[in-house]
């Protein structure tokens, strides 16, 4: 029976990083920019990106934009925790936008895009407040 050499055996094991070992690839993102979606999920500290936060955000936006009538009107959430608080589609949308200032430029890229096609129904179907930019909890009107 061979023996294994010496050096292999005090050689670290190879281990597989945690976010590659999640199946499949995000719905409508290909499997480089899902596994890249994935990683900053694992590797980031915000209370709001958590693993399958992604995947999620983008389930319940389009869940959104899917409802009939002409005019959508955003709910607030009920909860302010992390699964609950992705019932609030401006919620959603500040979550992917935080998803996107963290990815690789491909990735983002190929994000982005599918983000600006949902966005463009949002802003089709739902009505403007003249008065979200002065909002005192938000620095930034999206």
């Amino acid at each position: 029976m061979p023996r294994k050499r010496p050096g292999a055996l005090r050689a670290a094991p190879d281990r597989t990083p945690v976010w590659l070992c999640e199946p499949g690839r995000i719905s409508s993102l290909s499997l480089a920019t899902s596994a890249a979606i994935r990683r900053v999920e694992y590797e980031h500290e915000f209370y709001e990106v958590h693993p399958g936060a992604t995947e999620v955000a983008l389930l319940r936006y389009r869940r959104f934009l899917a409802r009939p009538g002409r005019i959508l009107y955003p709910s607030l959430a009920q909860c302010t925790c992390r699964g609950c608080s992705l019932d609030d589609v401006t919620h959603v949308r500040d979550l992917l936008a935080e998803v996107l200032a963290l990815l690789p430029a491909r990735p983002r890229a190929e994000l982005s895009r599918l983000v600006t096609r949902l966005d463009r129904g949002l802003l089709r179907r739902t009505l403007h407040s003249p008065h979200a930019e002065a909002h005192p909890w938000r620095s930034r009107a999206w």
